[in-house]
């Protein structure tokens, strides 16, 4: 199968170890929580939730890495500072998993990260994401939180197949004055996590695939993606779900598994309530790379 002549970096970000040759360790999945409009929200702006949801939900995902030995981590979605904060001191308590900050907003997420650094969860709290768009304010309270693993999302509008992808961790592509990379790595994030960005399956997905077998190629970074958000926007499937939730899920596991074959270490498979067929179904596509890189 796979095997990358570059020494491939591995982080350990909480109990988790990200990176690696392919077949020689497991992929991480990472599932969402808090999303929009996930109903166990029950007050978005102060982060009310509904518990008993939740403890059922966490159950399931931490049944699923017992049973199948999966390493996996959670991504944590909010759209207020105060609510971001709420989930992280709630998860903190109910969870030993790798917590990732999430939001469409700078300002929630450094909220985030100041509440990990004065919850001292700092070690195993990464920070999504970084990209073409980050700020240098943004930069300086990520550095001056002491945050050392982000997420790397390498979309570029300039070119959305794989040379967009690479050159905007590589140089920039005309959009950073440096590469991506290079950027995080200044302001203190040693632990890069590189998401080779789907955004939707019309946005050239499958060149994610590629990319991060170039990007571990190249640097030897723990690199994966969220091919998930290509089935939500794949005609075929989506116009399904009505009909048939089974034919959807069947297509949604595709996008757990082809990440995997292509030397992802993580996976971003979309919400956490999908944690049990996730994770077998990684499991299993895990062991087949075992068996197939055994003599390599």
């Amino acid at each position: 199968m796979f095997s990358f002549q570059i020494e491939q970096k591995v982080f350990s970000i909480g109990n988790v170890r990200f990176g690696g040759q392919p077949g020689r360790r497991r992929t991480v999945m990472i599932g969402s929580l808090f999303y929009p409009g996930h109903s166990i929200v029950l007050d978005r702006r102060g982060g009310v939730i509904d518990q008993v949801r939740l403890g059922e939900i966490l159950e399931g995902f931490h049944g699923a890495i017992e049973e199948t030995s999966t390493p996996a981590g959670i991504m944590v979605y909010a759209e207020t500072g105060e609510a971001m904060r709420s989930h992280l001191e709630c998860l903190s308590d109910l969870t030993p998993s790798p917590l990732f900050i999430d939001s469409a907003s700078q300002e929630v997420r450094i909220e985030g990260a100041r509440a990990a650094s004065e919850m001292g969860i700092l070690d195993r709290t990464v920070y999504n994401s970084l990209g073409s768009g980050t700020t240098e304010e943004e930069l300086i309270d990520i550095q001056e939180l002491g945050i050392r693993s982000a997420v790397l999302l390498a979309f570029s509008p300039r070119e959305l197949g794989i040379k967009g992808k690479i050159y905007l961790l590589e140089n920039g592509h005309d959009i950073l004055d440096e590469g991506l990379i290079d950027l995080a790595s200044r302001y203190g994030i040693d632990m890069p996590l590189l998401d080779m960005a789907v955004m939707s399956m019309d946005q050239s997905a499958g060149s994610a695939l590629r990319a991060m077998l170039v990007a571990k190629a190249k640097w030897g970074l723990p690199s994966g993606c969220a091919l998930h958000n290509a089935v939500e926007s794949w005609d075929p499937p989506a116009g399904s779900k009505s009909i048939s939730r089974t034919l959807f899920r069947n297509v949604d596991m595709a996008s757990t598994i082809a990440p995997i074959m292509s030397g992802a270490d993580f996976v971003m498979f979309g919400p956490l309530e999908a944690a049990d067929r996730s994770l077998y179904a990684a499991a299993f596509t895990d062991e087949l790379l075992h068996q197939a890189s055994m003599d390599i």
